[in-house]
This record gives structure tokens, C-alpha cells and sequence, in this order.
């Protein structure tokens, strides 16, 4: 995956670094609102609860996603994004004001605060929107790429349609179709967006990282097109309110239920089998999608909100799963590969960066929130128990990251390059 990637084409660890430090700082602020606020959280459209799904899917999921995402373009695209030290300044610093303009406009209901989040997190991820989308149409393309060019459209779709509903929180005003604005908002932003690039993602590392079986050539073709034509067969039924709606969700929960058993199986069959506690991340995410798209189907034919925020959780937890499993592995390599590509030949082996044993448990820590948070969507005390496990998760995965950056300003500092022999 790395192969012929030079230090000139990745971009400054720092880049990466400031959105993975940022991610769960987010997160220990969403667990101290699931430990305050349970049952306002646990209730639809509820204030409190929107703060807390905005906190996990931008301030903790997309945040880490950004950060990925100049690091795979360099990867997986072959080019870099321009000036990746000013753009990602500007745009962490707009996706982390605006996110908190938008959770203070929740909190206090303040018209000019959603205008200000409208602004700030609309120019931050349309800004990546128009850096990245021109560099993945650029020269050849394989699949990951195709899957990558699909997510960042939606990213875009799902924007533009946050901005709308932005600003009828800032009029204090609904129009008759926010709730079909808020629909299609959750479906771009949920799955064309976040699983979207997941897949695409995981057709590239899981072969890679772990030595398995391909995907199928069908499947990596066909999984985006078919994903995409569902999401805009879905918008166009539900803008004119024609019947059987529900064949294009099918289609979508066949099609991620089919990425769960292909997943699943390639790393069951996996030819390396030395210890990764990435891997329980990836086997511990497909799980938590089964779970979440039972239960949107549960949802489906008995209409009881329970298993709609089920559903809604365990997908949130199975997105946080991946990124938790992949910063695990991105983090250690950027070190080691920055270190190394400098000349450092004390540079420290990958192992030793974030050590096993608080990858373990970061992984404990991660199955106790989902088992938790799991029970408290019927049990509120459970649902409290899983906000103070998520603090200390996300404390934890701070110390981690702060740890690795801490040995590699070490080694810069100290360390001996080979020109100094």
C-alpha cells in the first residue's frame, strides 16, 4: 500500500496528527453529555440528542476522517493535496469552530450561532470537497478510488442539505419538507459519506494490511454504483412520495449485509496471523453493522423508536470501530516512516510506538461502551455506564496519540541521523 511513497509526497505528520488529537477530545465532550443528558439524548429530535450525533459523526468520525483523508490521498491516490499544511489548518480550525458554534446553538438556542456553523462547517468539508474531488479524477483509477470519488460527492450532497436545515434553525422556521430534508440529510451524510468510504477504504487495507483474499472483481466494480443508483432512487421516491420506498433501504441493508459477510470471511481467511488488535476492531465493526441493520429493520416493520436508535448507535459504533482500529495502524507508520525517511536510524520499530497492551486495551475499553450503550437504548442506568467508559476510551486513545507524537519529537530532537555517523 505504501510502496514507492516518498516523504516529498506525504503530507507533514503534523497535518494528520492535529485532526486524530482533535477526534477525541470531541469525544470525551460526547461522553460527558451521554453521562448528563441520557434520556434527552435517547429521545428523537431532541436538542441534546442532535448535539450528540453531530459530536460523533463530525466532531469525532469525520474529524478522524479528514485527517485519513490526506494521508490516503497521498496513498492510495498518487497526489497529494496542495499546500496539505495550510489547508488543513484552515480547515480543522472551521470544522472544529463551527462544530462548537453548532453545539452552543443546540445549547442555547441562539439564532446567529447556527448562521456562524452554517458558514464555518459548510466552507471547512465543501472546501476538502473541492481540494479532493478534481485530485481523484485525475490519471488512472482503481477501485478505491471510484469508491473514494462516490463518498466525497455525498459528503458534499449531505453538506448542502445541512446548511439548509442550519438555516431554518437560524429563522426559527420549519419548512413542510424539513423532515425529507433531514431523511436524505442522515442518508448521504450516513451512508453515501461515511460507509461509502469505508468500503471503498477496506477493498485496499484489508488485502493489504492482513494478506487476504481479494474481493471479489463484481463486488468492487458494482458495490458503489449500486449504492449510489439506491440513495438517488430513495431521494427521488421520497421527494414525489411514491409507493415502495422501502425496495431501495433493501437494497442498501442487501448490499452492506453482503459487505459484512465478505469482510468477515477474507479475514477469517487471512495468510498473516501474527497478533493485531486492528483485526478484533474490523471483526468487532462487522458485527455492530449486522446488529444495526437488523435493527433498522426491526425498525422498519414494528415502527418502535428503540431499535431506530439502536440501529442509529451501532452503526455510529461500527464507523467508530474502523477508525479506531486504522489510527492503531496509520499513527505507528507515520512515525516510523517520517523518522525513518529523514535518516533517523534510531527510529523506533512500529510495535513500539503505541504499545500492544494499551492497544488491548483501548479495545476492552471500546467493547464495554458498545455492550453498554447497547443495553442503555432500553436501560438509561446501562446507557450512563457506557458515557463513563467512552471518557476513559477516548482519554485513553488520546494518551496513545500524544504518547507516539511525544517519541517522535523525542527522537528528532535526540535521535542520530545517518549523516551524523
Amino acid at each position: 500500500m505504501y510502496n514507492g511513497l516518498s516523504l516529498d509526497q506525504a503530507p507533514p505528520i503534523s497535518v494528520v496528527m492535529r485532526f486524530f488529537l482533535t477526534a477525541p477530545l470531541f469525544g470525551i465532550m460526547l461522553g460527558c453529555f451521554l453521562f448528563t443528558y441520557p434520556h434527552e439524548i435517547l429521545t428523537p429530535s431532541h436538542p441534546l440528542s442532535l448535539i450528540a450525533i453531530h459530536l460523533t459523526f463530525l466532531g469525532v468520525i469525520t474529524m478522524a476522517m479528514m485527517g485519513a483523508l490526506f494521508q490516503m490521498q497521498s496513498v492510495l491516490g498518487g497526489r497529494p493535496i496542495p499546500a496539505p499544511a495550510g489547508n488543513g489548518f484552515i480547515i480543522h480550525l472551521f470544522l472544529s469552530i463551527g462544530l462548537l458554534a453548532l453545539i452552543a446553538g443546540f445549547v442555547l438556542s441562539q439564532p446567529v450561532l447556527f448562521v456562524i456553523a452554517s458558514i464555518l462547517l459548510g466552507a471547512s468539508l465543501l472546501y476538502t470537497v473541492t481540494l479532493v474531488l478534481p485530485l481523484l479524477f485525475k490519471g488512472s483509477a482503481h477501485d478505491t478510488i471510484r469508491g473514494m470519488r462516490f463518498a466525497i460527492i455525498f459528503l458534499a450532497l449531505a453538506v448542502f442539505l445541512g446548511i439548509i436545515m442550519a438555516s431554518e434553525y437560524a429563522n426559527e422556521s420549519f419548512s413542510p419538507s424539513h423532515e425529507l430534508i433531514r431523511s436524505l440529510h442522515y442518508s448521504f451524510g450516513l451512508i453515501g459519506w461515511v460507509a461509502m468510504l469505508i468500503i471503498a477504504v477496506a477493498f485496499q487495507v484489508v488485502e493489504m494490511f492482513y494478506v487476504t483474499p481479494s474481493f471479489s472483481p463484481w463486488c468492487k466494480r458494482n458495490a458503489f454504483v449500486v449504492l449510489s443508483a439506491a440513495l438517488i432512487g430513495k431521494t427521488i421516491w421520497l421527494i414525489f412520495r411514491l409507493a415502495y420506498g422501502w425496495v431501495f433501504d433493501l437494497v442498501i441493508g442487501a448490499l452492506l449485509i453482503g459487505f459484512v459477510a465478505t469482510t468477515t470471511k477474507r479475514v477469517m481467511m487471512r495468510k498473516r496471523r501474527v497478533s493485531d488488535v486492528s483485526i478484533w476492531f474490523w471483526i468487532g465493526a462487522m458485527g455492530l453493522l449486522l446488529v444495526s441493520l437488523l435493527s433498522n429493520l426491526v425498525f422498519g416493520v414494528t415502527t418502535h423508536a428503540y431499535f431506530q436508535t439502536l440501529s442509529l448507535i451501532t452503526f455510529a459504533l461500527f464507523t467508530l470501530s474502523i477508525i479506531l482500529g486504522m489510527i492503531g495502524k496509520i499513527v505507528p507508520f507515520l512515525v516510523w516512516f517520517h523518522l525513518n525517511s529523514s535518516g533517523y536510524m534510531d527510529a523506533p520499530i512500529m510495535s513500539n510506538i503505541i504499545p500492544i497492551s494499551l492497544q488491548k486495551a483501548l479495545f476492552g475499553l471500546f467493547a464495554m461502551v458498545s455492550v453498554a450503550l447497547m443495553i442503555g437504548v432500553f436501560f438509561a442506568e446501562s446507557f450512563v455506564v457506557g458515557a463513563i467508559a467512552a471518557i476513559v476510551m477516548f482519554s485513553l486513545l488520546l494518551f496513545n496519540l500524544i504518547n507516539a507524537l511525544k517519541l517522535y519529537r523525542h527522537t528528532l530532537i535526540h535521535g542520530t541521523r545517518f549523516e551524523q555517523i
